[in-house]
């Protein structure tokens, strides 16, 4: 594949946007108190009233099973999820927000989009809408190659 026009910085750019970015969220995570940042996504991923089996918790997490479990058991330890049987086959844990876990979830919701809103109050108005529409194309093409994607290259 051959590289972009306008050459490394390029390349660079998206992996140091996205880098402070989750450099600056972290700092707005800090509204979970204790929690992890990897519980503060969890919370974030639960929907009000949604029960999820803790594969498809750790699908959205970007992790695997054995790492959501424990999320999940920190979480329940907290008392802001509970565990559910799958009506439907046994084997299969559900995890589901509490009220104290949606309420935890909603504050951290808040405190991320107020830090968004700030982060697009930094962009020159006139330039925001922009910006947006280049953010919806980024999402596209990262949703693209996600589905896409092969398996991970292990670094030797």
């Amino acid at each position: 594949m051959q590289s972009m026009e306008s050459g490394p910085s390029t390349m660079h750019l998206l992996r140091d946007v996205t880098r402070t970015f989750a450099r600056v969220q972290r700092r707005a995570f800090s509204c979970c108190g204790p929690a992890s940042e990897t519980q503060c996504l969890a919370l974030t991923a639960l929907g009000p009233g949604e029960a999820l089996p803790v594969s498809e918790l750790a699908t959205r997490l970007g992790t695997d099973v054995a790492w959501a479990s424990r999320t999940v058991e920190q979480l329940h330890r907290s008392g802001d999820v509970e565990r559910l049987a799958d009506p439907s086959d046994r084997r299969v844990a559900r995890v589901r927000l509490t009220p104290a876990g949606e309420h935890r979830a909603s504050e951290l919701q808040q405190a991320l989009d107020d830090h968004a809103e700030a982060i697009l109050r930094a962009i020159p108005e006139e330039r925001r809408e922009a910006v947006l529409e280049a953010l919806r194309v980024l999402q596209g093409a990262l949703r693209s190659v996600e589905r896409d994607a092969a398996p991970p290259v292990e670094l030797q």
